[in-house]
C-alpha cells in the first residue's frame, strides 16, 4: 500500500541557527584607576528577552554605555548584533538599537500630537520640522494600535499621565523596527497601575512580528513579567548569575546575590521579594 506524503515544514529536523545579539566577553571598564566593570561574560541570543538584575551602584548603567558605544570598554571583547567594537561601524550600529528611560520624557513639547511625537523617532529629533500628511502619520497611528495604545491617537503630549508618556515613547522607539529594544529604569516615577499598564504594553510589542530582543534594567524585581526569558544579575561591576529566569528567581540564589536573608512570594506572574532581616 502506498504510503501518503505529506509535505514536510522546513523547519523539521532542522535547527534554525539563532543570531547573537549581545556578546561581551572578559569585558572590564576601568575609570580614573578605578574598576567598573569586572570580567563581564555575557550572551544575548534572538529569541530571548533578558532582565538586567542589581541594586544601585552595581554597575547596571556602565554596561549600558558600554553596549550603546557611549564608553569604551578597558579590554575584553564586545560585539553588539554581528558589531565588534573597534572594528565594525558604530553609527551604523546605533541606528539598530533603541533606547527608552525616563531621561528622554522631558524632551518634547507639551502641544505635539501623540502620532507626531511617536514620527519623530523617524528622524531621532523631538520635534517635527515640517507638516506631514495623514498617509504618513498612518504609520505611527498602525504602531499604536499594534502596541494596543490607540487610545492615545490624537491626544497631546501635555495631557497624558506618565505612565501613557513612556508608554507613547515606547512606540516612537520602535518607529524604525529596531533589532534591540532596551529600557532603563522605564518606571522610574511611575504608579503602580502606569507601571502594570507599561509592563503590558511589552507583552505586546513582544507579540509582534519580527519584533526587536528586548534588554529591560531594574533594581525592582516586581517587574520581572512572564515577557522576559532570562536574567543577568549584576552586583559590585561584576556578574553574580546569568541564565534563564527561572533557574535564577529562587530565594538560595537570590539571598546570596542580595546578601541578604530574603523570601520570595509569587502572585500570578509576579515575584515579590521580602527582606527578612528588617
Amino acid at each position: 500500500m502506498n504510503k501518503l506524503l505529506l509535505p514536510m515544514s522546513k523547519n523539521i529536523n532542522k535547527r534554525e541557527k539563532k543570531m547573537t545579539i549581545i556578546s561581551l566577553k572578559n569585558v572590564n571598564l576601568t575609570r580614573n584607576k578605578t574598576e567598573i566593570l569586572k570580567n563581564i561574560t555575557w550572551q544575548v541570543n534572538q529569541g530571548e528577552n533578558w532582565v538586567i538584575l542589581g541594586l544601585n551602584g552595581s554597575g547596571k548603567s556602565s554596561l549600558l554605555k558600554l553596549i550603546l558605544a557611549e564608553e569604551w570598554k578597558s579590554s575584553g571583547q564586545l560585539r553588539v548584533l554581528g558589531t565588534e567594537f573597534g572594528k565594525g561601524e558604530i553609527p551604523k550600529l546605533r541606528k539598530r538599537i533603541s533606547v527608552v528611560g525616563s531621561f528622554i520624557a522631558e524632551r518634547f513639547h507639551s502641544n505635539i500630537k501623540a502620532e507626531n511625537l511617536v514620527y519623530t523617532g523617524k528622524f531621532n529629533s523631538s520635534m517635527l520640522y515640517k507638516s506631514y500628511r495623514d498617509q504618513e502619520l498612518d504609520e505611527a497611528r498602525n504602531l499604536l494600535m499594534k502596541i494596543g495604545a490607540e487610545a492615545l491617537i490624537g491626544r497631546t503630549y501635555g495631557s497624558l499621565s506618565q505612565g501613557e508618556k513612556q508608554v507613547l515613547l515606547i512606540a516612537r522607539s520602535l518607529i524604525l523596527k529596531p533589532e534591540l529594544l532596551i529600557l532603563d529604569e522605564a518606571t522610574n516615577g511611575l504608579d503602580l497601575f502606569a507601571k502594570e499598564n507599561l509592563l503590558k504594553q511589552l507583552e505586546q510589542i513582544n507579540k509582534l512580528e519580527n519584533g526587536p530582543t528586548i534588554i529591560y534594567i531594574t533594581h525592582h524585581p516586581d517587574e520581572i513579567s512572564d515577557t522576559f526569558t532570562h536574567l543577568l544579575l549584576l552586583r559590585a561591576g561584576e556578574v553574580v548569575q546569568a541564565g534563564k529566569k527561572d533557574d535564577l528567581l529562587n530565594e538560595k540564589i537570590l539571598t546570596d546575590f542580595y546578601q541578604e536573608k530574603i523570601e520570595i512570594q509569587r502572585i500570578k506572574h509576579k515575584y515579590f521579594i521580602i527582606p527578612m532581616n528588617f
